[in-house]
């Protein structure tokens, strides 16, 4: 019964790894969410079958390193909005 409480929590808060804040489907968020799964499986299959797990996990790995480290420099890049009253300095 647990197990199936968890997982339907999981199903419900699914969208919400797609989605941008608006609501709508992000295809950014949606394509690195297949993305994972399809490198998930691909490394899975590579263990399974015995065909070099190292390498493919080194690259696995180095590759969802890289996307993150991409990730936080995007958002370093982008400006912070100013709230619309201004800065709390200038109100009196």
């Amino acid at each position: 019964m647990f197990r199936g409480i968890v997982l339907m929590a999981l199903l419900n808060r699914l969208g919400e790894l797609v989605t941008n804040p608006q609501g709508r489907l992000s295809t950014t968020d949606a394509a690195t969410m297949v993305a994972l799964v399809v490198s998930s499986l691909a490394l899975l299959i590579c263990v399974v079958m015995d065909r070099q797990p190292d390498a493919a996990l080194g690259l696995y790995l180095g590759a969802w390193v890289t996307h993150a480290g991409v990730q936080v420099h995007q958002k370093l890049k982008v400006p912070v909005a100013q709230p619309a009253g201004g800065k709390d300095e200038q109100r009196s």
